[in-house]
């Protein structure tokens, strides 16, 4: 039996792109019945910004660098609204 797959599709600016999930993978990030497909790509999207936006700041891969501090700032301050708690509640892993 092949898995059922869900199709994302990204569109930005112009740019386009679609991603195959296995449609039971979304399926396990479902918090309340009420929650969509797209919401929950959505938080993973933001979830992956911020966790590399993280790495690349706090552990070594982009070193001390006002610029690429500021986006780290900006994106944790956009998981917080999205969120409502901080990168570090949410994880357990903070600086």
């Amino acid at each position: 039996m092949s898995e059922e797959t869900l199709t994302v599709s990204l569109d930005i600016d112009g740019e386009a792109d679609d991603v195959d999930l296995p449609a039971r993978l979304v399926d396990l990030f479902r918090e309340e019945e009420s929650e969509t497909d797209a919401e929950i790509v959505g938080d993973m999207v933001v979830m992956a910004f911020a966790e590399r936006a993280h790495a690349i700041v706090h552990h070594g891969q982009g070193g001390e660098d006002e610029d690429l501090e500021s986006i780290e700032s900006a994106t944790m301050d956009l998981f917080e609204e999205r969120f409502g708690m901080t990168y570090g509640e949410a994880t357990g892993h903070a600086h």
